[in-house]
């Protein structure tokens, strides 16, 4: 039968829309239906209380609803930056992840990157977690997350100083180890062997096989392998103070930390502030952490910490109570072995905080965004008809999956009592309305800086287990892309990039798309990019998951630096490409090489592991152990070159760019995994040959394109050069050395850019480019240094 429903104001369509829509539903549903039963009475049958009349459960710690006001002086709350307010609306309870285990890195520094895995050119302990822990690593784990976030406290000093070491709290399980020297691999396994992987894992990893189940387990053998692990038994404050990340927290951090440190010390704590102190590893060890105190004093720490989630309820902050840990009276502290989450904290409330929580082991209810115990269960409140107050982590992922299964079921479930036909039947009408909106819309179908057009994914080539090669094609045809110059459809512009929508949280992010493979016909509108999927990159993990014949939003094209303007008659580029930033390199140097036979571009290609330039069966060499850190021995960068077996997609490009441009095309790559960077000396190697056609370059103070302290304010994107944007006349120009990469790269060789007034600047010139500034000052006036 059918049924015929007439459309009501509320629900009013376009004229072009029918009038009427019919839907085909089925008997079984029209049938007569008993009233339904009363829960009460369903209740009284069954002997049981209903949910009602369940009482709640309190909470498994003391409590108190709120913040006692402050009885001393205390800081004023700092202004928040325009548009980024506190949000006081949403509620605390609950909104923190679970996690079975924090790693604290100490890095001894106040601030980081937004990625705190591109700190360092990517070589530090946060990222080397990720890699094993994260999204598709090896011992990755839903139901035992490992949270890795870095920390203002100073790292331990390794027996032997000249070894770079990097020390780390493990909490809930509060242990301190001291030395990871970051000279290999070897010692991060070992943490992840010996003291992260779970002991047990969860029934739900029964039905792998025993090797794969030994592989997830955690090995007591491998602790013995790092010296010198303690007991924490002080109490750790952890202070959300990630200013790259986001301006909240990097504003109240600071005045959080100093607060807390001056209410710890009138309560009678100790607040360390040095790095701890390791006895010698030859004799007898100490079993927990001291502090430079009086025996009878207990020691606290206050640490700015990395994002952890919730910035939008700053100032967010952990306190970490250890085992054993007693109150005034001597009996043990209820919240002895937790960790208590809370937001929205201001100054006025660190004495409150510290008082109760601290020193009185109650939690305060309005602060309080969960918490983990020292079984590893979650704190929450739960509302008064749920039974429990703690779970474990992996009761939020089930709940996620259940969720999602429910979610995505194919046909609705016909429930007694429950009016399933109308809803049906409104949700098809407003889904019609919402479905013929949209594809009304009368945006751009075609590529555009405005609006993302549609693409589709047609091809998909991995590169490595964590990065790939895709192309895309346009799903409407273009016959003049905005990219290309109308006569020879070849690339407008030497470097250029378009963004990519990530739909489901709408956020977007720059990708540079490679050059043109031989014999590609570039008006057909196809693009290719290079995707390294890293720890934390929402757009690049999306992308990750993105299969053939998926779709994807484009918006462009965005245009970079003018390379051709700012080189003029000059002839030569340095490029320094970290990881996939030699997608612009590639574009530059076959932008230049193409535009003068006389030029000149120096590639150089900083990678992690090898399969990134060759397949897995080309040679590779292991860095050496960690406790052979003394060994001078040091791998030569390779030569990319005609020679190259077994090229990885990326690596192929670049080798079929080498046989075509020969000499003046050099490739050099560093391969971090074999412990090789590109140094000081190779960066000076790479541009002492700069002005080798005896050509002096020209520039004039001011001049926008050519002049090195305007080019401090200039952001890295910008219109085509006019002919009146150049001051320095006829045969102006510099040589050009590019950096390219993450955030800490090239931070790392040629100093951080800089924000001003919304948009990212290059600012000054520093790091290992400063350097070599500093020490041959003519290089300054000889090349222009470009952040990308």
């Amino acid at each position: 039968m059918s049924l015929r429903i007439p459309l009501h104001p509320p629900l009013r369509l376009l004229p072009s829309s029918p009038y009427q829509i019919q839907f085909q539903i089925p008997r079984a549903w029209l049938s007569p239906r008993p009233s339904p039963v009363p829960a009460a009475t369903i209740a009284a049958r069954r002997g049981i209380a209903s949910r009602a009349a369940r009482p709640p459960q309190p909470p498994p710690f003391p409590v108190v609803p709120s913040c006692p006001s402050p009885t001393c002086g205390c800081a004023d709350t700092p202004a928040m930056p325009d548009g980024l307010e506190i949000d006081h609306q949403n509620p605390l309870n609950g909104v923190m992840a679970g996690y079975a285990e924090h790693v604290v890195v100490c890095t001894g520094k106040d601030d980081w990157l937004s990625k705190i895995e591109d700190e360092n050119s990517g070589d530090n302990l946060a990222a080397d977690l990720k890699e094993l822990f994260g999204r598709g690593g090896k011992y990755t784990d839903p139901f035992h997350h490992i949270s890795v976030i870095n920390s203002s406290f100073p790292s331990s000093v390794p027996p032997r100083k000249a070894v770079q070491s990097t020390s780390a709290y493990l909490l809930p399980s509060f242990k301190y180890v001291p030395f990871l020297p970051r000279v290999s691999f070897d010692s991060v396994k070992a943490l992840a062997k010996g003291f992260l992987l779970p002991e047990k894992l969860h029934r739900a990893h029964d039905g792998l096989s025993p090797a794969h189940r030994d592989r997830l387990t955690r090995k007591e053998a491998f602790q013995g392998l790092l010296p010198g692990v303690q007991d924490v038994q002080d109490v750790l404050v952890l202070i959300c103070g990630h200013g790259g990340r986001d301006l909240r927290c990097g504003a109240m951090g600071p005045v959080l930390r100093t607060e807390f440190e001056e209410k710890l010390e009138m309560a009678g704590f100790n607040v360390a502030k040095d790095a701890v102190q390791i006895g010698s590893l030859d004799g007898e060890e100490t079993k927990r952490i001291e502090g430079s105190s009086s025996p009878d004093k207990k020691v606290a720490r206050v640490g700015l910490i990395s994002h952890v989630g919730g910035h939008k309820f700053a100032g967010n902050v952990i306190i970490y109570i250890p085992p054993g840990f007693t109150n005034a009276k001597g009996e043990k502290h209820a919240l002895a072995g937790c960790g208590v989450w809370y937001g929205r904290v201001e100054p006025k409330h660190v004495e409150g905080l510290v008082g109760e929580t601290v020193m009185g082991g109650r939690v305060v209810e309005d602060k309080f965004r969960g918490g983990i115990d020292a079984q590893r269960r979650i704190l929450r409140f739960r509302p008064p008809q749920r039974p429990q107050s703690l779970h474990h982590p992996e009761q939020d992922v089930a709940a996620d999956h259940h969720r999602h299964r429910q979610e995505h079921q194919l046909a609705p479930r016909h429930h007694r009592g429950i009016p399933t036909v109308p809803i049906l039947i409104t949700t098809a009408i407003l889904g019609g309305s919402i479905i013929y909106y949209s594809t009304t819309s009368s945006k751009p179908t075609l590529l555009n800086a405005d609006y993302f057009a549609p693409y589709t994914i047609t091809s998909r080539e991995a590169v490595s287990p964590t990065s790939f090669v895709f192309t895309i094609s346009p799903q409407h045809h273009n016959p003049s892309l905005p990219y290309l110059t109308p006569d020879t459809s070849s690339w407008r512009y030497p470097q250029w990039s378009v963004e990519f929508k990530q739909p489901q949280v709408q956020i977007a992010r720059h990708y540079t798309p490679l050059p043109p493979l031989d014999g590609e016909d570039p008006s057909d509108g196809r693009l290719r990019f290079y995707v390294r999927a890293i720890g934390g990159g929402e757009m690049s993990h999306y992308l990750s998951r993105l299969r053939v014949g998926h779709d994807v939003w484009l918006r462009g094209p965005h245009i970079g630096f003018d390379i051709m303007a700012r080189l003029g008659n000059m002839k030569k580029v340095v490029f320094l490409a970290g990881g996939t930033g030699v997608a612009p390199a590639m574009q530059v140097a076959q932008a230049v090489l193409d535009q003068s036979p006389e030029a000149h571009v120096h590639l150089l290609w900083a990678i992690r592991k090898r399969e990134e330039l060759q397949r897995a069966n080309g040679p590779a060499r292991r860095r050496p152990a960690w406790w052979q850190f003394w060994s001078s021995e040091s791998n030569q960068l390779v030569e990319l070159d005609s020679q190259l077996q077994d090229p990885s997609p990326v690596a192929r490009q670049l080798k079929a760019m080498k046989n075509a441009y020969g000499k003046r095309l050099h490739i050099q790559v560093a391969i971090d995994d074999e412990q090789t960077q590109f140094r000081e000396s190779d960066l000076q190697k790479a541009i002492s040959s700069g002005n080798h056609q005896g050509v002096s370059p020209i520039a004039t103070p001011g001049c926008r394109l050519h002049d090195s302290s305007a080019l401090e304010l200039a952001p890295e994107f910008e219109a085509p050069a006019a002919a009146d944007d150049c001051k320095c006349g006829a045969g102006a120009g510099k040589n050009l050395f590019v950096i390219s990469g993450p955030d800490g790269f090239v931070a790392h060789y040629s100093g951080p850019k800089r924000w001003l007034e919304g948009q990212q600047i290059q600012g000054p010139v520093g790091g290992i480019a400063g350097q070599l500034q500093r020490k041959y000052p003519g290089l300054a006036n000889e090349w222009l240094v470009l952040k990308l």
